[in-house]
């Protein structure tokens, strides 16, 4: 027999459709209730099950084949309870609380005890309840979200976190902001503190929630004063001018929705900006702009990097753009150089020894961001091999065991320790590893630069991988 939960009397239904057009719609009463999984008790906004209240497939990073991890963000008040409501295809409602907490999560976990103690928080907040039905558990996660990306203050490596929470009871919405942040032109994602994915217990291993938010549509879109509708791990945002900004990210109960916009209220109005692109040229280019060659741009603003070998007494210089437009510029001396740090200057830069040379320019404003500081580096050039197929693994990144050999003009890694994905790199000041690490397909080398995760190729134990920066060639045997 299907249970009839109803929950309001006829005359406050009554009110309701005369006062407001805004009412929640747990409301409405609900005669038969659906076979599915739902949140209530007096710590929601639902006084019982509705469409509003209940689980949807979460959103998950990778794992497309489970079905049974489902998801709600809800609103959720301190010093009240909550319960989660299964009802089975005969419209069986069985209420759950809270059972034996999971030890093996990093996040508050529990076991769901069938009429047990209720579940609760300890602070109002906007929260995402993650519902693990193969093995019956209920993960509680405060919804703690920023801002990350190349536009935002901390890059791709630190979000900046929204500060103003409010909640609006009356239209079931919570609006998320931050005020007076400054931004450049550059993309953008919501997330949650210090993580990407959570990793929740499931079936004896683990599955990754997303915890970021991006745009809806399969490709970049811009973050306007217009909503733009959100979805767990879409795609990045772009904002379109630099400038100070007020960022809202909001959802709504009712329709289980995020979206997110970026208002503008100041533009950035400094005349001087930061190169996109840096070029090489000089004696080994036959001073042609047809043949120069091109830095590697990386995620953090005006910074390049490439190796190169260069021979004694070869003369080059940098330049933002491939023309003699007075963009270019060497070093303030006159003397042959080697591996060092050097400022800008309009002198030929002359090397001193032969041999391979990681070049790499910065380029930052000035105080008044009237100007572009230009700086660059010649250094010893160190490759690594990263992650399992190196000595160490994750564990003892960049150890001398994990460094490439140079044999001539030739790079030789250490043997591969395991079967699995290849990954290599730089490192260079300031620039986390991942911003200036490579890889090879079809015998070429290929920088990631300012892009997202390549094609990963895989290694076997005992491989060896060969590289010549001076023609770009790659190989493993």
């Amino acid at each position: 027999m299907k249970n009839i939960l109803k929950y309001l009397s006829a005359a406050l239904l009554l009110v309701l459709t005369i006062t407001s057009c805004h009412d929640n719609d747990n409301w409405v009463i609900i005669e038969d209730v659906q076979p599915g999984n739902y949140v209530t008790g007096d710590a929601t906004i639902y006084s019982a099950a509705s469409t509003s209240a209940s689980f949807k497939r979460a959103d998950l990073d990778g794992f497309e084949d489970v079905n049974d991890v489902l998801s709600i963000y809800t609103w959720l008040k301190a010093g009240a309870s909550f319960n989660i409501l299964k009802v089975n295809a005969d419209g069986e409602p069985v209420s759950y609380g809270m059972g034996s907490s999971v030890a093996s999560s990093a996040y508050t976990t529990y076991e769901l005890a069938a009429d047990a103690t209720p579940f609760s928080v300890s602070k109002d907040a906007l929260y995402l309840l993650i519902l693990n039905n193969a093995d019956n558990q209920l993960t509680i996660v405060e919804a703690d979200f920023g801002v990350i990306g190349d536009a935002t203050p901390g890059l791709w490596n630190d979000e900046t976190k929204l500060t103003n929470v409010k909640f609006d009871e009356q239209y079931s919405t919570v609006d998320i902001s931050i005020e007076g942040l400054v931004l450049n032109n550059k993309e953008i994602k919501y997330r949650f503190a210090n993580t990407w994915g959570l990793a929740i217990p499931y079936q004896g291993a683990t599955v990754t929630v997303h915890s970021n938010m991006g745009g809806a549509g399969s490709s970049t879109s811009a973050l306007t004063a217009a909503f733009s509708e959100c979805k767990g791990g879409g795609q990045n945002f772009k904002i379109n001018e630099a400038g100070v900004y007020t960022i809202n990210l909001k959802y709504e109960l009712r329709s289980n929705k995020f979206t997110g916009k970026a208002v503008c209220t100041e533009k950035d109005t400094s005349s001087a900006k930061l190169p996109e692109n840096m070029y090489i040229i000089g004696s080994p280019y036959g001073w042609d702009w047809n043949n120069c060659d091109e830095l590697i741009k990386t995620h953090v603003d005006g910074v390049f990097w490439k190796m190169f070998y260069l021979n004694a007494g070869d003369e080059i210089k940098f330049s933002s753009v491939m023309a003699w437009a007075g963009e270019d510029f060497g070093t303030e001396s006159e003397d042959a150089i080697g591996f060092g740090d050097y400022a800008a200057g309009g002198n030929n830069i002359k090397i001193a020894e032969s041999g391979y040379y990681l070049a790499v320019v910065k380029c930052t404003l000035s105080a008044d961001k009237r100007s572009v500081i230009k700086s660059f580096s010649l250094l010893q050039p160190v490759v690594y091999l990263v992650g399992n197929t190196a000595p160490g693994g994750w564990g003892e990144m960049f150890s001398d065991a994990a460094k490439f050999t140079v044999e001539g003009e030739l790079f030789k890694s250490p043997a591969l320790v395991a079967d699995d994905e290849i990954r290599m790199c730089v490192l260079i000041d300031g620039v986390d590893w991942w911003q200036s690490e490579f890889i090879f397909f079809d015998g070429k080398i290929a920088y990631r630069g300012s892009g997202g995760d390549q094609e990963r190729v895989q290694g076997t134990t005992g491989q060896v991988i060969t590289l010549n920066f001076k023609d770009g060639s790659a190989s493993i045997q």
